[in-house]
């Protein structure tokens, strides 16, 4: 089902491409401002499936493939043009993965397994997000915020192990009890 917070979440997965393409012809400005727009559409879908009871199936599997496609895309991006860290791109990609296909194994073991996001994915969202909004505001011009970014970076490495690391462990658990289930 469509509703206004799918729609807003549709909004997002729509930016990521046109975001690459700007930051890949060094439109950072302009790049930063469509960012900006998926950002917010991702702050307000949340709030709109809650606030009016919008959460459908649909919308759960939509909002964290959004993320996911933004997030990588986005890091990609930043990446070709030399403003994040091989290593970061790597660390983030490499999570994303491992949270796919641990999904994906899951649902094949489980028939009535649900995604439940952790706060600290949620955090790791933010935190990716932030990083590549400050990355985009420091290209365009817009804010000098390279001791930001001084903190930023290692931080963004961090809680993206930190929740890979939790969300392989509430795997793990989760598979644990289906075989212990009658």
């Amino acid at each position: 089902m469509l509703n206004l917070a799918n729609i807003l979440t549709l909004v997002r997965l729509a930016c990521a491409a046109p975001i690459v393409l700007l930051i890949l012809a060094g439109r950072y400005e302009v790049a930063f401002w469509v960012f900006m727009a998926a950002a917010l559409s991702d702050a307000a879908d949340g709030f709109v499936a809650k606030r009016f009871n919008g959460c459908t199936p649909v919308g759960a599997v939509l909002d964290p493939a959004a993320d996911k496609i933004l997030i990588v895309s986005l890091f990609l991006a930043l990446l070709s043009v030399e403003a994040l860290p091989l290593w970061l791109v790597v660390l983030a990609i490499v999570r994303e993965l491992v949270l796919v296909g641990g999904t994906a194994l899951l649902r094949y073991r489980l028939r009535d397994f649900r995604v439940e996001p952790l706060v600290v994915g949620k955090l790791t969202t933010l935190v990716q997000l932030s990083l590549a909004g400050f990355v985009l505001g420091q290209l365009g011009g817009i804010a000098e915020v390279g001791a930001a970014l001084a903190v930023l970076v290692p931080l963004t490495a961090v809680i993206t192990v930190v929740s890979a690391i939790a969300y392989v462990g509430a795997g793990l658990r989760l598979s644990a009890c289906a075989r212990t289930s009658p």
